[in-house]
């Protein structure tokens, strides 16, 4: 599905783990090794060997020998590059590519909340695809592809990475769908009888489809789960111990999302697993 995969390098341990999660699942496709430099290109100077660009290229060559020594077969390059971070990973990730960065477990950082690098690139208002790897990966027992099943028209993306990542790892498939009425309607608005189980049918049948096209694959194993919770909440919990989880980006935009954060937001925020976010 990716005709390349590029890592963000910053030499921390979430990089690292990374970096050794691209590469491993890379096979024989290109792995392109990026560290940013903070600055701006100035014709021929760019290229000119300040301190701390050699030190920046002399680690990641280093990066990339390990890799090398671990995985034989692995394609590496590596580049630095200079800009500003989320703007050139914006630029790194496009249709086709998948951008991988490190990410921290909310149990390992020193604050709860925050924009990291991996939601800003994740929320841009561009088409891509990024993994946000947990620097706990490789710790304990993993099993399954969880993706997150919302009933958008771009939804059929997600759903095709998510069916291309379970054959590609030969795990389950695991569909889960979540809603919970707005609380607004507390207030403002009293459904009639049987209301809530038109609506819960609705939802039924958005699952059932995703079902169905999953279904079309031959051999594949296929979990479904309809939850009553805020998706956000729903689908961080399924990640608990899967082996990845694929979503979308494209529930909230502008105030609302910054009032309630996307589902992709709370997902890297309360990071589990390995997550992939298809950008629409």
């Amino acid at each position: 599905m990716f005709d390349g995969i590029v890592v963000g390098w910053n030499e921390s341990e979430s990089a690292a783990t990374a970096l050794d999660w691209a590469v491993k699942r890379a096979g024989d496709t290109p792995v392109r090794v990026v560290s940013i430099v903070p600055g701006q290109e100035t014709g021929s100077d760019y290229l000119s060997p300040t301190s701390v660009e050699s030190q920046v290229r002399v680690h990641l060559i280093d990066a990339a020998e390990r890799m090398r020594a671990r995985y034989p077969n692995a394609r590496i390059d590596t580049e630095a590059i200079r800009g500003a971070v989320v703007d050139e990973l914006i630029r790194l990730s496009v249709p086709g590519t998948l951008l991988v960065v490190g990410g921290t477990p909310r149990s390992e950082r020193r604050t709860p909340f925050g924009w990291s690098v991996a939601t800003r690139v994740a929320g841009a208002r561009t088409p891509g695809t990024m993994a946000v790897v947990p620097s706990n990966v490789f710790i304990g027992v993993r099993s399954g592809v969880v993706v997150g099943i919302d009933g958008a028209a771009e939804g059929s993306a997600v759903l095709d990475v998510a069916i291309d990542e379970a054959q590609r790892l030969r795990e389950e498939l695991r569909l889960v769908h979540a809603w919970a009425p707005p609380p607004e309607w507390q207030d403002v608005f009293v459904p009639d009888l049987g209301f809530e189980d038109t609506l819960e049918d609705m939802r039924h049948g958005i699952l059932r489809d995703a079902v169905a096209a999953a279904s079309q694959i031959s051999g594949l194993a296929i979990r479904e789960s309809l939850i009553s919770e805020a998706p956000a909440i729903a689908v961080s919990e399924a990640a608990r111990g899967a082996t990845e989880l694929v979503i979308g980006n494209h529930s909230t935009r502008g105030v609302r999302r910054l009032q309630l954060g996307s589902v992709s937001h709370a997902a890297l925020r309360d990071l589990h697993a390995p997550t992939i976010v298809v950008r629409s």
